[in-house]
């Protein structure tokens, strides 16, 4: 009986390993203040958790795609905070950035851009699953130091390098920030 227990305990400790090594627990995760932008959008907007939006995404994405234009890089604008906002009622902006506005777009897409503009940015190459987790307190660490405070929405740019390696995927954390007063 003991061995068995010991052996669950083992396996339950690999998985774990294995699942955070997967996702990148490990990975490390640069700040730095940059200029970014402006970046041109296609997206949609959406009402709901912030981790379902990937197949509103996907929609952006095979349009790009019927037009001959495949996206190579996707994005999120996330316009509440999950920890005020109720769930259900969490607004974002999902598409793809663009270089030009292809004709006859579907119902329900809009043409935007992401501004220009100094922001603190963080670059992590684990899956954006875990950014709340691992990245987020970062960059607050971050703007803490520098006494700054957020001033405007997280903006997340996903580009994935290649679908056949593990870790082929960079995700770039936008955060507007202004002086702490």
């Amino acid at each position: 009986m003991r061995y068995m227990i010991v052996f669950v305990v083992v396996m339950v400790i690999s998985f774990g390993a294995y699942l955070a090594t997967y996702l990148g627990a490990f990975k490390t995760v640069t700040v730095s203040e940059a200029q970014q932008g402006p970046f041109k959008t296609l997206y949609v907007e959406n009402v709901g958790p912030y981790h379902k939006v990937n197949k509103r995404i996907e929609t952006v994405e095979k349009f790009m795609k019927e037009q001959g234009a495949p996206c190579g890089r996707t994005f999120g604008i996330y316009l509440d905070d999950p920890y005020q906002v109720e769930e259900a009622r969490l607004r974002s902006e999902v598409g793809c950035l663009i270089e030009t506005v292809p004709a006859n777009l579907p119902e329900g897409f809009k043409v935007g851009e992401i501004p220009g503009r100094n922001y603190v940015v963080a670059t992590f190459t684990g899956s954006p699953g875990i950014g709340p987790l691992k990245v987020y307190p970062r960059i607050e660490e971050y703007m803490q130091s520098k006494k700054l405070q957020h001033d405007g929405p997280v903006i997340e740019i996903y580009e994935i390098h290649s679908i056949t390696e593990k870790a082929a995927m960079t995700t770039t954390y936008l955060f507007g920030a202004k002086e702490a007063k």
